[in-house]
């Protein structure tokens, strides 16, 4: 057991220091995610998958501006799958995520995230926010990672509510 532990232990190091990224690189990335469980702090309510089954998609581009450090600009498109929507659209957020991170060590990324959503809630209502992800990103080949995160947003703007959304993706350095 000790063996394969140790192996996947210097993998991940390994692929994580042989792809650190330098000043004035840019990388793209695509990943989804789903709001498993929001506490709202406003009504005192708690919603899960079990309630709705929300789909996000985020689509950003980022420039390193120091040795690991990023500047950022995520756009989040949002569709309700469960349950169906019975009046209007099943598109519930457009958000605005501009963001710094840093590759923390290996494989290791976090970043500071701000929550800017003109279209939220499946409708024009503004959302403001701020977010903290945590996460690690694998490289699979020269210019590509696959990544997996978590994320912790808190919206203090219509209503103030904290949730927990796993994220899993790719990134392409371009």
């Amino acid at each position: 057991m000790k063996t394969p532990l140790a192996l996947l232990a210097s993998l991940t190091l390994a692929a994580g220091l042989a792809s650190a990224a330098e000043p004035g690189e840019i990388s793209q990335t695509d990943a989804l995610g789903m709001n498993v469980v929001t506490w709202n702090l406003t009504k005192g309510t708690t919603t899960t998958v079990a309630n709705a089954q929300v789909l996000s998609e985020f689509v950003g581009a980022h420039y390193y501006v120091w040795r690991d450090v990023r500047l950022g600009l995520v756009l989040q498109f949002s569709e309700q799958l469960a349950p169906e929507v019975t009046a209007g659209s099943p598109f519930r957020t457009f958000a605005l995520l501009p963001q710094v991170g840093w590759n923390v060590w290996g494989p290791f990324f976090v970043a500071g995230v701000l929550t800017i959503a003109p279209f939220s809630n499946g409708g024009a209502n503004w959302t403001l926010g701020v977010q903290a992800v945590g996460g690690a990103a694998w490289t699979v080949a020269k210019w590509v990672k696959l990544t997996a995160a978590v994320e912790v947003p808190y919206n203090f703007y219509d209503a103030q509510t904290v949730g927990l959304t796993p994220i899993v993706g790719a990134s392409f350095r371009l």
